[in-house]
């Protein structure tokens, strides 16, 4: 299985180039917490979109209307994830498995969007790691691919064993590098950024 591991000599280099804030991505932008109250909002969701998603309105109104259809149920099953965590706690590489909770709780958050349009695992990831970055990785098309998972189930997996077996290096990686509103960076956040970089452009160093 491939790792981040093998991408130890050119991280660094991605990181550099993807935190950069002449940078044309999302770093500078989505990577906030913008006084976050604890409670999920509509602003919240279409954040995500700053990473190349396409939430229109009409995606997200519906979570946040007073009945009790698919909507409201989804956006109730992501605000479980955050009212049972933290902004640093529990980190993904401690839980024992993806099944242990809460990260059943972002599981349980992703079956229910098969109801509500635009809305699928994807959608999850990148609205919730924003608030719980230790905890909920993003569920990336070509970081998907890099472990070679086609479900999200299986990337999950692979996902933390690699993260547990290379906790030294996310260290070394993440070392010193902060957030733009100044919270450390989370390993989650600089493997998806190292892989993603590097499978979208190419390896940073010459070899």
């Amino acid at each position: 299985m491939r790792s981040i591991a093998d991408l130890r000599k050119c991280a660094p280099a991605h990181l550099d180039a993807y935190l950069d804030p002449r940078a044309p991505f999302a770093f500078a932008t989505y990577d906030q917490l913008y006084d976050f109250s604890g409670t999920l909002t509509a602003l919240d969701c279409l954040a995500a979109n700053l990473l190349t998603l396409r939430l229109r309105h009409d995606h997200v109104i519906p979570l946040f209307q007073r009945d009790a259809g698919a909507g409201p149920r989804l956006l109730a099953a992501m605000q479980r994830v955050l009212d049972a965590t933290t902004v640093d706690e529990p980190a993904f590489a401690d839980l024992d498995s993806i099944d242990e909770p809460p990260f059943r709780l972002v599981r349980n958050a992703n079956l229910l969007t098969d109801e509500v349009p635009q809305w699928t695992a994807v959608t999850v990831s990148k609205v919730l790691h924003r608030l719980r970055p230790q905890l909920v990785p993003i569920c990336d098309a070509l970081v998907r691919r890099f472990y070679l998972a086609d479900q999200t189930v299986t990337f999950y997996r692979a996902l933390h064993d690699d993260v547990r077996a290379n906790r030294d290096l996310l260290a070394t990686i993440t070392h010193g590098r902060t957030t733009p509103d100044g919270r450390r960076l989370s390993g989650l956040r600089a493997l998806d950024i190292v892989i993603w970089h590097h499978e979208r452009y190419g390896c940073c160093v010459l070899s």
